[in-house]
């Protein structure tokens, strides 16, 4: 399509559209968000928490990308959107008897990585492997249940609903009153997962007929009815992100725009039968995003760079027939509120209820740069017992950092200081400890690590410690443990500071790079404290609007 011009030097094609829209109807465009605003919705947004009170962004695009950026924080908050949207949770109906599975450990890598939308949408339609398996098993329920809730007809129900916002309920029992699809349409998807012969229950009672493997959208392609069940659920994956399935592309470009502005382009959003109130955004939205390889993280920062989404909020007032004028005042979630008060009181827990062995990205082995170090290079062949080792490196930093991570371990213990303050202690070298680094102001900053070496006889002695710390571009700058710093047997006036040595034989602690690799990636150090959306529901949040998962909850 071609886009308006761009009026007042609003080039953004959400902008050129939306301003036309505007003019269209008469409404005045929305003032622009003052900066405090802006920062505030981008991180809770994007990360689901609120920012430090300082928060500056000289450039919103800066900023917006810095925060995207931050991918544990990230993906632990759009854990919360996808474990709503697709009935994943940590306890509750099925879980204990094997009726139903968690698929979180793919869940949270998924969107770590930032996996391509449509290569999601694939493993979760044709599994290939277990991991990410439970969505489409559904819940197995005990006892008898009416023939619309069997898993292969939830499976038909929750497919339409998540990647075509169609309401596939009404057609499992009878054709539907509200759209065009039919009884036929909701149990040929459900025999494609079926691994048995299908009969067609309409209303509960059966009728005799056997359902056949089918398509919905057949314009687009055909399911093999006669293949075995992984070839059929390859083949729906196939035809659900083949390129011409524009209502696809549109359903996840509609949830994200609802999920961002308040309200969706249509809306509800599972309700995608319905008109948007602007047919050429939620088009023009849907081509960009395809065009991108499904990007998820790029269409959020293609919107929020836009002036619509940077504009002041407006009441959501209910109209007879909506006009868009601004993006709509939203509460928190039941998670983000939480989120808040655990972070302002230090209450968290300590430990998550998914099934997530590793919080964060582990590291690759070429970007891991610290060395072993000590007050010698022949350390690492024997040092005496009990000797006593303090490190010290200056930081200057040009602009102010929001803080970061960082890991460290000490053969055999140590302790971290920060401009005297303490952020981390060590005691056993083969468990590497992951650490927060706070916010700091543009300066300078010394870390002083005051290490010990064990033992009851000589033996090896190194420290290793490596750190990231952000900056508002997105970048890190790395402090790394090497011959730039220097060591004294104290930390006092007057003592004798020298150059650290890198120890000879770096081998000696070569067991434990991987674990180092992860502890640097993991959230103990970027994201921080563990997120409401990791942990099992309890009665704040239930109160608060957290759903139960045994259905879809999209809104």
């Amino acid at each position: 399509m071609e886009l308006p011009p761009a009026v007042d030097g609003r080039t953004h094609p959400v902008d050129r559209i939306i301003d036309k829209y505007l003019a269209d109807h008469k409404v005045a465009r929305p003032a622009r968000a003052d900066e405090a605003t802006f920062i505030r919705r981008v991180s809770m947004d994007v990360l689901g928490l609120l920012p430090e009170p300082d928060t500056s962004a000289p450039d919103r695009a800066q900023f917006v990308a810095a925060t995207l950026a931050r991918d544990v924080e990230y993906a632990e908050h759009w854990l919360t959107f996808w474990n709503d949207l697709l009935r994943n949770d940590y306890a509750g109906t099925g879980y204990i008897d094997g009726g139903r599975k968690q698929i979180t450990g793919w869940l949270y890598k998924a969107l770590l990585d930032n996996m391509p939308y449509d290569r999601f949408a694939r493993e979760l339609l044709a599994p290939p492997t277990d991991n990410s398996a439970g969505f489409i098993n559904g819940i197995k329920w005990r006892g008898n249940v009416n023939a619309s809730q069997v898993r292969e007809v939830q499976f038909s129900q929750s497919v339409s609903q998540v990647f075509l916002g169609i309401n596939m309920k009404c057609a499992s029992c009878h054709d539907s009153f509200i759209d065009r699809w039919k009884l036929d349409d909701a149990y040929a998807l459900a025999a494609v997962f079926s691994d048995h012969p299908l009969e067609i229950f309409r209303c509960d009672k059966a009728t005799g007929r056997q359902a056949k493997a089918g398509w919905i959208f057949p314009e687009l392609g055909s399911v093999d009815a006669a293949a075995p069940q992984p070839q059929r659920l390859q083949q729906l994956a196939a035809l659900m992100t083949h390129p011409d399935n524009g209502r696809f592309s549109r359903t996840i470009v509609n949830r994200l725009w609802h999920r961002l502005m308040g309200r969706g382009i249509v809306h509800p959003v599972d309700a995608m039968h319905t008109e948007p109130w602007s047919a050429d955004l939620l088009d023009h939205l849907a081509v960009w995003f395809a065009e991108q390889h499904y990007d998820v993280k790029k269409l959020i920062a293609f919107i929020c760079a836009s002036e619509a989404y940077q504009s002041r909020s407006v009441a959501g007032a209910e109209e007879e027939k909506y006009v868009y004028r601004g993006p709509v005042a939203r509460r928190l979630t039941a998670e983000q509120f939480v989120d808040a008060v655990w972070r302002l009181t230090g209450t968290a827990p300590g430990s998550p209820n998914g099934n997530i062995t590793q919080r964060g990205k582990s590291v690759p082995a070429d970007k891991l740069t610290a060395k072993w170090i000590w007050s010698r290079a022949d350390a690492s062949a024997a040092a005496p017992a009990g000797e006593r080792a303090v490190f010290r490196r200056a930081l200057n930093l040009a602009k102010d950092s929001p803080g970061g991570r960082g890991v460290v371990t000490c053969d055999n213990a140590c302790e971290v200081l920060l401009d005297g303050k303490p952020v981390a202690k060590s005691d056993n070298w083969e468990i590497p400890l992951a650490f927060t680094l706070p916010k700091l102001k543009a300066g300078e900053h010394t870390f002083t690590i005051i290490a010990t070496n064990g033992g009851s006889g000589p033996n090896a002695a190194g420290l290793f410690f490596e750190s990231r710390l952000r900056q508002a571009t997105g970048d890190d700058i790395t402090l790394a443990s090497d011959a730039s710093w220097s060591w004294a047997a104290e930390d006092k006036p007057g003592a004798a500071w020298k150059p650290a040595a890198e120890v000879a034989n770096q081998a000696v602690w070569a067991r434990v790079n991987d674990a180092l690799r992860n502890a640097l990636g993991q959230s103990a150090g970027e994201g921080g404290p563990v997120r409401a959306s990791l942990v099992t529901s309890d009665l704040l949040q239930r109160a608060l609007g957290r759903p139960n998962r045994e259905q879809i909850v999209s809104m």
